[in-house]
């Protein structure tokens, strides 16, 4: 994970998974058609996309799964000026889901990865605790419409400890629970301490899952949870042996 500061002291940028955190370049923007923004790169040379906006609509297999996508913008839907992004930003696409204490959590649609790039969907949070008395952004994504229905869009990171850790997850329309349920087992891959079995249910807002648990991504012990995703009348959607 790379961390810089946006304010010497007092703000950082960290990447939390999926293709990272990439600096504004709004000099570029990608070609306005979404079908041939998410086409693969084929050429030998990668170069990767770092910012910019599309004037598009997304492809119809994120608006037809994030229905906070599908809903007006309001003013809150707005980056923050000098936020990094996961990749070049569908313009009118971004949305706040949730506010967490003095933390904002932000979804919106990208192109990323190697030019012309893959359309997906990022995610970004401000003010958010980093430790150390530090406060910033965390971010990452640019997980396809297929990775999220799949349970693949999951980010780790702050706030947490040595031995916690927040997890960040894309959630597709029509899941109302979602059921975490951890062993006993090692809080952290770098600490001799065992925790208790754990079991938390909580529900998506705007597509966005956000909850901290009592394991720490370092050294893997997050990423071994059973999960369960259900209807709003209880029925079992799917079940994953792990993130």
């Amino acid at each position: 994970m790379a961390l810089s500061a946006l304010a010497a002291g007092s703000a950082a940028w960290l990447s939390t998974g999926g293709n990272g955190h990439t600096r504004s370049n709004a000099g570029w923007k990608p070609r306005a058609s979404s079908a041939a923004a998410s086409r693969p790169h084929r050429n030998g040379a990668c170069h990767v996309v770092r910012g910019g906006e599309v004037d598009a609509r997304p492809q119809r297999a994120l608006l037809s799964i994030l229905g906070v996508l599908r809903r007006p913008p309001t003013p809150a839907d707005r980056l923050p000026s000098g936020l990094s992004a996961a990749g070049a930003v569908f313009a009118g696409y971004v949305r706040r889901t949730r506010v967490i204490g003095s933390s904002s959590y932000f979804i919106y649609p990208v192109v990323s990865g190697c030019r012309p790039g893959r359309e997906g969907i990022g995610n970004s949070a401000i003010n958010v605790d980093l430790g150390h008395g530090l406060l910033g952004g965390v971010g990452g994504g640019g997980a396809t419409a297929h990775e999220i229905e799949a349970g693949e869009a999951v980010s780790t990171g702050p706030p947490g400890s040595d031995t916690t850790a927040t997890i960040t997850m894309i959630i597709p329309d029509g899941v109302a629970r979602v059921t975490l349920r951890y062993p006993a087992g090692r809080a952290s891959g770098y600490s001799p301490l065992v925790s208790p079995p754990f079991t938390i249910t909580t529900a998506p807002v705007g597509n966005e899952l956000v909850v901290t648990v009592p394991r720490s991504a370092g050294g893997g012990p997050i990423w071994r949870p059973t999960m369960t995703w259900r209807a709003s009348d209880g029925r079992v959607l799917r079940r994953f042996d792990r993130l």
